[in-house]
């Protein structure tokens, strides 16, 4: 029996029930500061008010006892939010809600711009352009699908055979191909401009003006009409549609491919060769798809 007892003796602080009965008083809800500074000096006196009853500010118990409220709370805060951080509701982090976002299978990506096709309803030239039957069509509007004019669509394509590169007339294109079962052509307007192949345009959209661009379009290796690469000095694209069912037809006709927002350049040198080169871009709302490096 004393051999038990005294066992049990050494054994006390690995004993749940006496750890149990030494914090059962303890306020386990106490987070901040002052809250855990007031547990802590009426857990003393409570449990120990003959051992220690000096609770003046000057006294060095007191110190200790400030000292460990504010590690507490410190420890309190970070635990509370790697908790938050957990979860997909609560996290604020950007890193943590993607990495919530990956542990159910989707990736998260930026914001894409709004996209379409600009369907061209008129044309005119200050050139002189003549057709078939020999009427000058300079500073004349040509209207598509003009009922009134029975030669609007040569007017139309000899206007823009006058515009294109060379090798790229009407009938020739640069690319062909069928897109979503209508058949497409691209074709390169021809231009001694030195910067990107942009046209930039601002349009009122639900009372509020926003800024697009005519971007150069391309089809290859695609099932879609995407911006190709914006080499600076090449000329803007346009896009030749036709499903078959007449110039009257929404997707028959020449359009040009438009985006949302404006293009940035930024110029930089890299001056020495570094391996794994980061460089960082002073630039906002940059989407996943429009990024060129030249």
């Amino acid at each position: 029996m004393a051999t038990t007892d005294r066992q049990n003796r050494l054994l006390v602080a690995e004993d749940w029930r006496k750890i149990y009965q030494s914090f059962q008083q303890a306020d386990f809800k106490s987070y901040d500061f002052e809250t855990l500074r007031r547990t802590m000096v009426a857990y003393l006196r409570e449990n120990y008010p003959d051992d220690f009853n000096d609770f003046v500010e000057s006294s060095e118990y007191v110190a200790l006892i400030d000292l460990i409220a504010y590690v507490a709370q410190a420890l309190s805060f970070r635990v509370d939010l790697n908790a938050r951080e957990n979860f997909l509701e609560t996290a604020e982090r950007r890193n943590s809600v993607l990495r919530l976002a990956r542990l159910i299978n989707y990736n998260a990506s930026r914001n894409k711009p709004a996209t379409g096709l600009l369907k061209i309803d008129s044309i005119s030239t200050t050139q002189d352009v003549t057709d078939s039957t020999g009427t000058n069509l300079a500073n004349t509007n040509i209207i598509w699908n003009d009922s009134a004019n029975s030669n609007y669509r040569e007017q139309f394509t000899s206007i823009l055979n006058a515009a294109n590169q060379t090798g790229q007339l009407f009938g020739s294109p640069r690319e062909s191909g069928a897109i979503g079962g209508i058949a497409t052509e691209i074709y390169t307007l021809s231009s001694n401009q030195t910067d990107l192949p942009i046209f930039t345009f601002n349009k009122s959209v639900g009372g509020i003006t926003r800024q697009f661009e005519i971007v150069p379009s391309t089809i290859n290796n695609s099932e879609s009409i995407y911006e190709s690469s914006p080499v600076p000095g090449t000329g803007l694209t346009y896009t030749y549609r036709s499903d078959g069912s007449g110039d009257s037809s929404n997707n028959t006709g020449f359009f040009f491919l438009f985006k949302q927002g404006t293009m940035q350049q930024i110029d930089f040198t890299v001056d020495t060769a570094i391996t794994n080169y980061v460089k960082s871009l002073a630039a906002t709302d940059i989407n996943d798809t429009d990024v060129w490096l030249y």
